[in-house]
């Protein structure tokens, strides 16, 4: 995206074997770029994927990206592609999104991107404790994005240790990480193991087999009573976090509102035309109290004037509404998420 850069620069990042065991297509040569176009294309046919999911972009040039994504979006329309950019600056990772022309007068036609950008503050606030302001400061740059709303956010995938191998990861830690991206902008993905807290070093023992499910395995942690405590607790809680989605459009689409931004605390809103969610964040290792402005809330005059909200994801007290300002107090290393009605 360098717009001072020149051939001789660029080939440092896409010309060359990938980590010295992938050999390099050459996108150059219009005979390659026609098989690899009618390769996808055959494998979407005869297979009929709803998505592809894209590895590496910047280590191909832009030009093809461009050529093959509107290839495959003539023949398969509705096809998603998601593309993969191992890079934590929104800057960069917006670059690559459809939508957006660049300098170089390219649109990729790449649907949206793994959010790279928020995955590390996630580990850094949830694992290892750091302020969580750094997650309110990244989402902050969402404007950057086409379409900030369709990014894919995650607390760990394949390319890294897992969550619960992170030096302080706990599964309070854990939980509060997936109360974040479930309830959040852009669509969660969940990495096998992480919903029962697996740990897993660097690759290839972050892809440790799975408890259960095969011949010969000691245990199976599909079936509930063979799961530990503390995989119970994290289980339980992305199952609650996956029915509340589902159920709730707001969760899902409701346009984002930050509310309270401070050290340690985090407070947002998803509105839609038929309810306000509210979810409060205390990354804090004390308890904390709370108290913010929610009339500007497309909710009842009568809710804005007094009322009371339990936490649908139970792990903190309820939300009171007074005059226009909620109050509430959240356990240390806890969150809640409150259904406001709009009528």
């Amino acid at each position: 995206m360098n717009p001072r850069a020149t051939r001789q620069t660029q080939a440092l990042n896409i010309d060359g074997w990938f980590i010295d065991i992938l050999p390099d297509f050459n996108q150059d040569d219009p005979e390659v770029t026609t098989y690899l176009i009618q390769n996808s294309i055959w494998w979407l046919h005869e297979i009929g994927f709803d998505a592809i999911r894209m590895d590496t972009l910047p280590h191909v040039p832009r030009t093809f990206w461009k050529e093959w994504a509107s290839a495959i979006k003539k023949e398969y329309p509705k096809t998603t592609i998601l593309g993969e950019l191992f890079d934590s600056d929104p800057v960069l990772l917006s670059y690559y999104q459809a939508g957006r022309t660049g300098h170089d007068g390219i649109d990729t036609q790449i649907d949206t991107l793994f959010d790279f950008g928020l995955f590390g503050p996630i580990r850094g606030t949830f694992a290892q404790g750091k302020n969580v302001r750094d997650v309110a400061q990244v989402l902050a740059k969402d404007w950057l994005y086409p379409n900030p709303n369709v990014l894919t956010t995650f607390a760990g995938v394949h390319d890294m240790q897992r969550f619960m191998s992170e030096n302080g990861a706990t599964a309070e830690g854990l939980n509060l990480a997936f109360t974040l991206i479930m309830t959040s902008r852009g669509t969660p993905l969940i990495y096998y193991g992480d919903e029962i807290a697996m740990q897993g070093g660097a690759d290839p023992d972050n892809r440790r087999d799975f408890p259960g499910g095969f011949l010969g395995d000691t245990r199976n942690a599909f079936d509930a009573k063979s799961r530990t405590e503390e995989e119970s607790r994290v289980w339980n809680h992305v199952a609650n976090l996956g029915k509340l989605r589902r159920e709730h459009v707001s969760l899902r689409r409701g346009k984002s509102l930050d509310l309270v931004d401070q050290e340690q605390q985090f407070v947002y809103a998803r509105v839609s035309e038929s309810e306000s969610a509210i979810v409060a964040i205390n990354n804090d290792t004390k308890p904390a109290s709370l108290r913010f402005e929610v009339s500007m809330l497309p909710v009842a005059s009568s809710i804005l004037s007094s009322s009371q909200w339990d936490d649908a994801a139970g792990m903190a007290d309820a939300l009171s509404v007074q005059d226009g300002q909620a109050s509430v107090a959240l356990p240390p290393r806890s969150a809640g998420v409150y259904l406001l009605k709009a009528k």
